[in-house]
């Protein structure tokens, strides 16, 4: 479609150019002839990949790809719905096991290209969303390269997948929280499922949470907490313990030593009247991360406190070795359970 509209345009061009040189003397002619060819030259070379990028970013209403790390979600949960999904595609789209590794190993690729970014780019959201949106493009001409034929067919069964998969996780996720809220006051949170990614620490033994004063606190920055909430952070050392129920394993007493997975102060574990107030996106159910919102449904325009475009729901953090003591994979992501219990 991009040749057929460029050749018209190239014919327009070019028919002017001629008519323009035909006034113009030899030495004026010569130097016009120049240009035209310059300017039709770059007009060619960028048409794949300006065409590629037009797709991505023109995706229709409700179709992932190109906005979130749809590969790594799929391939690189341990979720039982999941996992299913990946045989469904499989079997429904006849790959071979040697074609879902390549997507596999596509999918970790597009996780660590993320993960470069947000430390690379960590100050610059024009460049981290640039980049993001870069890195989906080579992801998407990778992915045509390993399927051929069968990728139109594969963007069409994801995009229906997607659909569906959000409504059954909106359902999931509320069914688990409400029997949390059947057991606890609408006040602080006590405990809750949230989906964890895998992220390299300055120890091995740590988390991650969307709270910058907890790490602050944790690491004896107190001055650098405002003085107004100062006290509530004022009882470190601040832990946390996870459970993933598909292992029964847990691990208990687990400092927050860094901030995020997304954003920095978003202690969704506060109530919006609670103890502490949760200081952003008071709006949002107690216990709902903000990125796992803007995920799942475009909130704050799909985009975290800074506007960087948000690609997966995490609300923790967690190093490779607490992720194995739980049983995980490497570099694995899951739902997990989460006591909040030790937090300001």
């Amino acid at each position: 479609m991009w040749f057929s509209w460029r050749r018209k345009l190239i014919g327009k061009i070019f028919k002017v150019g001629i008519h323009t040189m035909a006034r113009l003397g030899a030495r004026w002619r010569a130097v016009s002839l120049a240009v035209l060819a310059v300017a039709l030259a770059s007009l060619l070379i960028s048409g794949g990949v300006h065409a590629r990028a037009d797709s991505l970013v023109a995706s229709p209403s409700g179709d992932p790809w190109g906005q979130k790390e749809v590969l790594n979600y799929l391939f690189w949960t341990a979720d039982p719905k999941l996992e299913q999904d990946v045989i469904k595609l499989q079997n429904e789209l006849g790959l071979d096991n040697q074609t879902i590794m390549k997507l596999k190993e596509l999918g970790l690729r597009e996780r660590q290209s993320i993960a470069e970014l947000r430390t690379k780019e960590a100050f610059d959201v024009v460049a981290f969303n640039s980049g993001v949106d870069a890195a989906f493009i080579e992801i998407d001409r990778e992915t045509r390269e390993v399927l051929g034929p069968k990728y139109e067919t594969f963007r069409k069964w994801i995009r229906d997948w997607w659909n569906q998969e959000k409504e059954y996780r909106g359902k999931w996720i509320a069914e688990k929280l409400q029997k949390e809220t059947e057991v606890a006051p609408l006040a602080d949170f006590e405990k809750g499922v949230v989906f964890a990614t895998q992220y390299y620490g300055d120890s091995s033994w740590q988390v991650a949470l969307p709270d910058k004063y907890v790490k602050f606190a944790n690491r004896g920055w107190l001055s650098s907490i405002p003085s107004s909430i100062r006290p509530k952070y004022s009882n470190p050392p601040y832990t946390v313990n996870i459970y993933y129920q598909a292992t029964n394993k847990s691990v208990l007493g687990v400092p927050v030593q860094e901030v995020g997975p997304w954003n920095e102060d978003d202690n969704y574990w506060d109530a919006a009247n609670g103890s502490n107030p949760r200081r952003l996106f008071k709006d949002l159910p107690l216990g709902k991360p903000e990125a796992q919102a803007a995920f799942y449904e475009g909130y704050n325009g799909g985009k975290d406190q800074f506007g960087r475009k948000v690609t997966n729901p995490a609300g923790i953090d967690l190093t490779p070795y607490v992720a194995s003591q739980l049983g995980l994979g490497y570099l694995q992501n899951a739902w997990v359970e989460v006591r909040y219990s030790d937090l300001p």
